[in-house]
C-alpha cells in the first residue's frame, strides 16, 4: 500500500479552509451591505421648492417624510380657476406616508400641522386642496405608500418651520406620539 506523501495533504487541508473560509466571507459581506433595495431615480424638485433631507419620522403604524417644501406663493390654479392666498401666502409641503402595518389605515390631513417661526400652526386649507386635487382623507393599504401635496394658507410674514404629523394604530383609541420633523 502506497501512502501519499504529507505535503500533498497539507496542500489539500489549506486548500479546503481557505475555500469554507471564502464562503463564509461571501454570507459576511451580504450581510454588511444589508438587504436588497429598490432603485428609484432622483427627480427635479419643482419650481421654487425645497429638497428636504430628513429622514423619514413614524406615527403609529405610519411612516412620514416630508419631501419638499415651497413657502411664499401668492395665487396658485386649478383645473378651472385661479385662486389668491387669502391670508398672504400658500405654503406647499409634498409629503411621503407609508403604512408600515398589515391592515388599511385612514389619514387624517385635517391633523397635519404645519408650523411657523411665529409660533403658530395651520391646518390644511380644504378649499385649496380640492383645488389642487389633493386627497383629502386618504387611506391606505397595508405597505401601501403615497406620496401627495399638502396646501396651507398663512399670513405673508412667517416661515414654515416645521411639521407636526399624526397618525394612528387600528388597535388603539389614544393617539400615537406625533412625527415632528423640522423644515429648512
Amino acid at each position: 500500500m502506497s501512502r501519499i506523501p504529507d505535503s500533498p495533504l497539507r496542500l489539500l487541508a489549506a486548500l479546503a479552509l481557505c475555500c469554507g473560509g471564502l464562503a463564509g466571507c461571501s454570507g459576511q459581506e451580504e450581510e454588511a451591505r444589508g438587504p436588497e433595495r429598490y432603485r428609484q431615480e432622483p427627480r427635479p424638485v419643482r419650481d421654487g421648492e425645497r429638497a428636504v433631507g430628513s429622514p423619514a419620522r413614524p406615527s403609529g403604524e405610519l411612516l412620514f417624510q416630508v419631501l419638499g417644501v415651497t413657502h411664499g406663493i401668492a395665487r396658485t390654479t386649478g383645473s378651472h380657476a385661479e385662486v389668491d392666498a387669502r391670508r398672504g401666502q400658500y405654503v406647499r409641503v409634498r409629503l411621503l406616508v407609508e403604512n408600515k402595518g398589515r391592515t388599511t389605515a385612514g389619514l387624517d390631513l385635517g391633523e397635519q400641522r404645519l408650523e411657523t417661526s411665529g409660533g403658530r400652526s395651520f391646518s390644511p386649507d380644504g378649499p385649496t386642496m380640492t383645488l389642487k386635487r389633493q386627497p383629502l382623507s386618504p387611506e391606505l393599504g397595508g405597505g401601501v405608500r403615497l406620496e401627495f401635496d399638502l396646501w396651507y394658507d398663512i399670513p405673508a410674514g412667517l416661515r414654515p418651520s416645521g411639521m407636526v404629523l399624526l397618525g394612528g394604530t387600528p388597535y388603539t383609541t389614544a393617539p400615537p406620539p406625533a412625527a415632528e420633523i423640522p423644515l429648512p
